[in-house]
Formats: structure tokens, C-alpha cells, sequence
């Protein structure tokens, strides 16, 4: 992609990462020995069988001998549905939590890590964990389809969507035993990068580290230290890297003003173009504006009246799906929307036990033995953090302009077309979703513009 000083892709990071302690009365277990290398691969022969040993050879990636689902599988309407439900529900979450602010979350980073966890989950806390974030799939299913829909993500130098996992454990015997079956199947599933660790301040230095690195240096200090009974980590990245089918020329770029949450009025840089998909309902109008391949941005502008908070109140899985499906395409749609760079953090463990998975987060209820045991101490989730950081920006494909021009000419051929108007110049809700599925991978609300 190109870049320049003035101009940027649209560009969204993100990180989630959970933390599992053992809770119990007694003294903590010891410090592991300090001969035990940092980042230390998983060792083959933990694996059990040669079968497995096979499916695991080298923990970057994946066994290629295990039943993995048919290259170019699509995943399950059920998948996408519930997916898409999950991403909606996580959003009025934190939007209840940070009223009045800027957010984005990346739901699918989210679920990627939940669902490595449920693999370890047993009883009620796994009933509760796929209530949550598959509740129309079994987990074998919601692992499958998970795969497929990452296997067939469009990654290209126009447009990817980039999702690493990793997996850091305290295995010393004393502090924690994983059991195979738990490692196997987020390796297959997941192409999760395993590690054992002493669990010191050195190991949050490669956390930190490796997580830097898989979002290309954009979220630095993920943890500022490490808990006294933490015995694993599990951690998602997604890097979102795309260019705009239809460039922002330099004469579309001009300051205007937009009215913040708060009512004030910023001078900012607006991008202005003419699309061609808008979406209208009693609480919203919007349009949708296409990268060059696989994904497309959706902003949703509540109607006077509206708050983004009152209108994603009214939001779920199929309403927002209905959205997109019911748009009027082929249409003129003259639209305005800020330059923006928004950051956004936050724990989500109160929200998730609120949508209704609090067992995860209790000691004493906790039932991760699919995970390991740990000797007279019980696994929990101590901490979910979710970070975010997005830039939107002109920068898109240089045959634009020709391609803009021709649409705009077509459609001065037939009288009988309707000209929409969509002017981002108050708060507003949009997402980034995957062409195949409608599945957000990242949604937000932009409540102020400023610097960050």
C-alpha cells in the first residue's frame, strides 16, 4: 500500500487477551525455576501419540493431519448469525460503560480467544460461555466454522485481515498441568502459538513483545505486570490493513464541522464521495463504501433525535444483518465522513459476565478442568483486556476517479433516480464488515473526532 504524509489506509488493530489464575486458601505454589527458557516451544512428545505429534509439528501453525474442515467450506448461516449477535451484544456493552465516548471493538478477536477458552470449559460454565458467543452451535461446531471463516478471509496487499493466536502456560508440574487434548485442538482450530514460560517479569516483557510485533508495533505494553497465581495466558491479534475501492481525491478532502457527543463543534478534515448502497430504517440512515476487495465499511447515522447509544439499544444480530441485506443498491449517494484516529481499551469481564457467562469469572464456580488442573486450586478467568486502535483516512486505489465519474455519468442517464444524502457531521455508529458473511469485524461509534 501507499503512504504519504497526508494520506493513510484504513487501518484497524486490535488485541484481546485473557488471564487465567488459581484461586484456593493455601500458599501460592513456587516460582518455576529460572533454567526454564522463555518462550519455550511445546515440547512434541507432551502430545501423547504419534498421530498427534504429526498434527502439531512446529506450534506455529496447525497439524496438517488432523480432520480439518474442506478448504473453501463456508461456514454456517447458524455461525454467522450467532457471530454477528455476539458482536452486537458486546457493543451495547461497553457502550453502556463509556457512554458519551469514542468506541470500537473487534468482536471476532473477542470470540477467537472465548472460543479457545471454551475449549477447556466443562458444565455450567460452558453452557454459559456458548450462550454467549454460539448459541445456536455446539462447540465442535463453532470450532469448525471458525476455521473456515479465518481460512477464507481475502488476504491480499489491497485488503487482509491478519488474526494471530498464542498461548503462554505455567506448566511446571506444581503450578499447573495442561491437558493435551486443550493445546491439540487450539493449535488445530486456532494455528495458536504455544509457549511455556517462568511467568516473571521476563515473561510479560514477551508477551508484550510478541504482541507488538503481530500488530506491526501499533499495541505496545499489552499487560504492566503479571498476577501471583497466574498460570496461562491466551491472546488474539487482529490487524486490519485495506485501501478504498474509490480513492478520496485531494479536492474531496475540506474542513467542516462536526457536533461532538457533547454538543461542541470541531473544525475537522471531511471526506466527501458519491457511493452507491444506502441503507435506511425509523432509527438510521447510512451508506456502505467498499474497500478494493472482501470487506466493506458501514456507517450508520441515527436519526434527529437518536443517540448512537439509544440506536444500538435497538440493535441485534438480525436487525443489523437485516440492514445490510435490505439496502437499496445502485442508487446515488452523496456522502460526507470525518478523517478519524480513535484508540479504545477496555476490561471486558464485567460485560461478558453480564451477557451471561459470570461462572468463567468466579472461583469458587469456575469449571475450566478441560484446561488442567492445578493441586488443590481451581482455574479461573481473572482478566479479559481488549484493545483497539483505528485509522480512516483518503488513501485508496489510483482508478478511482474513472470509475467514480463513470457511475455518476450512468446514473445522470436515468431521471427516475432517487439522490440520497449522508453527512457524518454528528455522532455515528459503523462497522467493518467481511463481504461473505456480513460478520463485523470491527464496530464502533465515533462520538468525537479530535486527536488523540
Amino acid at each position: 500500500m501507499k503512504n504519504g504524509k497526508s494520506l493513510w489506509a484504513v487501518v484497524s488493530f486490535c488485541l484481546c487477551a485473557i488471564l487465567f489464575a488459581c484461586g484456593c486458601a493455601g500458599d501460592n505454589a513456587g516460582q518455576q525455576e529460572a533454567s526454564v527458557d522463555l518462550m519455550q516451544q511445546w515440547e512434541e512428545k507432551e502430545m501423547g501419540s504419534e498421530q498427534e505429534k504429526g498434527r502439531m509439528e512446529g506450534t506455529d501453525g496447525a497439524g496438517e493431519g488432523g480432520q480439518q474442515p474442506m478448504e473453501g467450506e463456508a461456514p454456517t448461516e447458524a455461525f454467522c448469525m450467532d457471530t454477528t449477535d455476539f458482536a452486537i451484544s458486546l457493543l451495547k456493552e461497553n457502550v453502556k460503560s463509556n457512554e458519551g465516548s469514542n468506541v470500537m471493538i473487534s468482536p471476532v478477536s473477542v470470540l477467537a480467544v472465548l472460543s479457545m477458552t471454551a475449549n477447556g470449559a466443562q458444565g455450567d460454565t460452558l453452557s454459559q460461555m456458548m450462550s454467549v458467543i454460539g448459541k445456536n452451535q455446539e462447540l465442535d461446531g463453532l470450532n469448525e466454522d471458525l476455521k473456515k471463516w479465518m481460512d477464507g478471509l481475502t488476504d491480499t496487499e489491497a485488503a487482509s485481515l491478519k488474526l494471530a493466536n498464542a498461548i503462554w502456560m505455567n506448566e511446571d508440574g506444581k503450578q499447573l498441568k495442561v491437558e493435551d487434548d486443550f493445546l491439540r485442538k487450539n493449535a488445530l482450530y486456532y494455528n495458536a502459538d504455544i509457549y511455556k514460560a517462568p511467568f516473571n517479569g521476563n515473561t510479560v516483557e514477551s508477551i508484550n513483545a510478541w504482541t507488538e510485533e503481530k500488530t506491526d508495533g501499533k499495541i505496545k505494553n499489552l499487560l504492566d505486570g503479571m498476577e501471583e497465581d497466574a498460570v496461562m495466558y491466551l491472546v488474539n491479534t487482529a490487524v486490519f490493513d485495506a485501501d478504498w475501492k474509490w480513492i478520496y481525491e485531494p479536492y474531496q478532502v475540506s474542513d467542516s464541522f462536526f457536533t461532538n457527543g457533547e454538543g461542541v463543534r470541531e473544525n475537522v478534515p471531511f471526506m466527501y464521495s458519491t457511493e452507491r448502497t444506502y441503507i435506511e430504517d425509523e432509527n438510521v440512515t447510512g451508506f456502505i463504501k467498499p474497500y478494493k476487495e472482501g470487506y466493506r465499511f458501514v456507517a450508520l447515522l441515527p436519526k434527529e433525535g437518536i443517540s448512537p447509544e439509544e440506536c444500538i439499544g435497538k440493535m441485534d444480530g438480525e436487525y443489523f444483518r437485516r440492514l445490510l441485506t435490505q439496502a437499496q443498491t445502485e442508487v446515488i449517494v452523496e456522502t460526507g465522513m470525518p478523517k478519524f484516529q480513535a484508540g479504545y481499551e477496555a476490561e471486558l469481564e464485567g460485560m461478558l459476565a453480564g451477557l451471561g457467562m459470570e461462572n468463567a469469572f468466579d472461583v469458587k464456580t469456575a469449571q475450566f478442568q478441560g484446561i488442567g488442573t492445578s493441586p488443590e486450586k481451581n482455574i479461573y478467568i481473572s482478566r479479559i483486556i481488549h484493545k483497539t486502535d483505528i485509522s480512516v483516512g483518503e488513501l485508496g486505489t489510483e482508478a478511482v476517479a474513472a470509475t467514480v465519474e463513470e457511475a455518476v455519468a450512468a446514473a445522470a442517464d436515468e431521471p427516475e433516480i432517487e439522490i440520497f444524502y449522508v453527512y457524518l457531521k454528528r455522532p455515528f455508529v459503523y462497522a467493518i464488515v467481511e463481504d461473505g458473511t456480513d460478520i463485523p469485524v470491527f464496530i464502533g461509534v465515533l462520538n468525537e473526532v479530535g486527536e488523540k
